[in-house]
């Protein structure tokens, strides 16, 4: 964040979301994480409300549950630092 104006610089938004999360933590590859936005996306452009992107990671098996639960409670812990 930047102190002059307390506005949240963009990059620390794309560090801690999941995909970048999951990519940091070797679980899944660049392609597969565009597969999975892909399908995402596609989901929002068929009209459904689009699954969260975990959940995806989840479905088409690229992730343990476990593996999940790790990922969001170390995107809690990053969000959490970016309050302060």
């Amino acid at each position: 964040m930047d102190p002059m104006n307390e506005m949240p610089d963009p990059a620390d938004d794309r560090d801690i979301r999941l995909g970048s999360l999951a990519l940091r933590a070797r679980l899944v590859t660049p392609a597969q994480l565009k597969e999975a936005l892909s399908l995402q996306a596609r989901e929002a452009t068929e009209g459904r409300m689009p699954r969260q992107l975990g959940l995806i990671l989840l479905s088409m098996g690229l992730v343990t549950e476990q593996q999940l639960l790790q990922l969001l409670n170390e995107q809690q812990k990053l969000r959490g630092r970016g309050a302060q």
